[in-house]
């Protein structure tokens, strides 16, 4: 039996190593073709890169994360190592390869070392790798509320002081790494506070409870000016989503385009309950029971207040909303199929068997999945810096995508967005709503910055795709927000004004020319730009 048991440690020991070889190259693959930053990473970086530590936190509400991750981009630019794209593609790198790390030490915690279930539904995922290694801050707080789920399990099973305080400081980690970990903290903390009802540890409960509460205080505290901002900011961009996308969406993240990774998902998932199920309340399990109330009770809650707060934010409907709960999730799926198949003969085996041969079926979309540009605005602005003339004029649509263009063009036509602002360096959504006070006019100055172009034989290029009404369709002529079609939020808005755009280059030029631009394989889905030139005023 000794032998058994350690043939198949080693076995496992051996079949992890490769998984981590095999997930560590892919990341690099990500890497080798990510390209240059779009705009939610320049908008991160150009946060971190500003003058000092002290304006960094003042202008932090202008990035979606609190400031540990403006703090760490910050040291990294501050050092030297982010002189260049890849520079800063390095260290979005180094958070991807620490998460497999912090996977492997919470997996050991909870006594399912090595994690080959969750090393494969997490780390091959192309959602894990693409947006958990781009220049954001969504993969180190994947790592973190990882690094959060073990430290809460280890003072469970040895509360001492020092173990309250190691999970003290991976909760704050985690909270202070993305605002929606403030959920799954307190889906651990449900975790953590049935292992403690289930054995009558009072003072054990208390401890859960003041662990959550100080987490919570550090965010108001810290981020108190990013709090209130995002108050006034969340009416722009709120939507009305339904269960069912959202569910949709995140299926789809769990395994975007690899089939075979999909349906792992979907079995680990049934038979992670089936193992959970017979744990609880199979007699004489002991500590695995409770590992089981633990990791139940976490995902459930988990699961439901995650989409609950998702429907109320009006959000979740990219990819990168779910990277932390998809890591919670693969390893309570790696947990619950560890503890059915150790109550079956050769059940370590079978797993191993079942991993290795997974991992083989889907190694290959996973690396044709990875293989993607995050941006072609580069290339864009490069054709434009070679092209456009002083008496041109440059129009970047939509509005957000000006935050990457105003980091790669240095041609000498003047360039806008609609609406333009004059500082394009991050998401200046309060701006948006300034212009949304006038309505359908609050795109007045740029129409007339393309006409009088135009009238002047210079040429217009468009970069991105204006929405062009229906032939004969009148503009709807909204009213100052907030008495539009849907209060303060901005779509309508944005679309209103888009038509405008589309509808004076469609009716009053003569000449409009597709360019094409350079493309080498895949681009990010969000930022990849069509270009045009139009001409000749009618």
């Amino acid at each position: 039996m000794t032998r058994a048991v350690s043939n198949t440690r080693r076995a496992s020991l051996v079949l992890a190593s490769l998984l981590c070889l095999a997930l560590a190259a892919l990341q690099v693959e990500y890497r080798r073709h990510a390209g240059p930053l779009w705009r939610d990473e320049v908008n991160s970086v150009n946060l971190a890169t500003l003058p000092s530590f002290g304006e960094v936190l003042r202008n932090a509400h202008l990035d979606s994360f609190p400031i540990v991750w403006a703090g760490l981009l910050h040291g990294w630019t501050t050092a030297g190592l982010g002189d260049t794209d890849q520079d800063l593609r390095r260290l979005g790198l180094l958070v991807g390869l620490a998460t497999l790390l912090a996977l492997w030490w919470t997996a050991r915690q909870l006594d399912i070392d090595p994690p080959l279930l969750a090393l494969l539904l997490f780390g091959m995922s192309p959602t894990i790798i693409i947006y958990g290694d781009m220049v954001r801050g969504y993969g180190l707080a994947a790592l973190a509320t990882i690094a959060c789920i073990g430290a809460m399990w280890r003072w469970l099973q040895r509360p001492t002081p020092g173990g309250w305080l190691v999970a003290q400081a991976a909760a704050l980690l985690a909270v202070q790494t993305h605002y929606a970990n403030c959920l799954l903290l307190l889906a651990i903390g449900a975790g953590a506070a049935a292992v403690c009802v289930w054995r009558r540890r009072w003072t054990m409960l208390l401890g859960v409870g003041a662990l959550g509460a100080v987490a919570a205080a550090s965010v108001i505290a810290i981020n108190w000016t990013a709090l209130v901002y995002m108050t006034k900011t969340g009416p722009l961009e709120v939507q009305d989503i339904a269960l069912g996308r959202l569910l949709r969406v995140f299926g789809e993240a769990l395994a975007p385009s690899v089939p075979g990774l999909a349906i792992l998902w979907a079995a680990a998932a049934l038979l992670a309950a089936l193992g959970f199920a017979v744990t609880i309340w199979a007699p004489r399990s002991g500590a695995d029971r409770e590992r089981a109330i633990y990791l139940a009770v976490t995902a459930l809650s988990a699961v439901v207040g995650y989409f609950a707060a998702l429907m109320t934010a009006g959000v979740g409907l990219q990819y990168w909303h779910y990277l932390s709960l998809i890591g919670v999730l693969a390893l309570v799926c790696d947990a619950g199929v560890t503890l059915l198949v150790r109550r079956a003969r050769h059940g370590e085996w079978m797993r191993i068997a079942g991993v290795a041969a997974m991992a083989l079926a889907v190694a290959s979309d996973a690396a044709a999945a990875v293989r993607v540009r995050m941006t072609n605005v580069d290339r864009v602005a490069t054709l434009l810096a070679e092209g456009a003339q002083p008496n041109d004029l440059i129009v970047v649509l939509p509005w957000v995508c000006g935050i990457s263009f105003d980091r790669y063009y240095r041609g000498a036509a003047p360039w806008m967005t609609v609406p333009d602002f004059d500082d394009h360096r991050f998401h200046r959504h309060l701006l948006v709503a300034e212009r949304m006070r006038q309505g359908s006019a609050g795109v007045t100055q740029e129409l007339g910055r393309i006409e009088q172009t135009l009238r002047a034989g210079g040429r217009v290029w468009v970069v991105g795709a204006p929405q062009v009404p229906l032939a004969g369709a009148e503009l709807e002529t909204l009213p100052p927000a907030p008495s539009g079609p849907r209060g303060w939020r901005a779509a309508p808005y944005l679309d209103n004004w888009e038509l405008q755009v589309g509808a004076l280059l469609e009716r009053r030029t003569r000449h409009r020319l597709p360019v094409e631009v350079p493309s080498d394989g895949p681009v990010n889905y969000w930022e990849n730009l069509p270009l045009a030139m139009v001409e000749g005023w009618s």
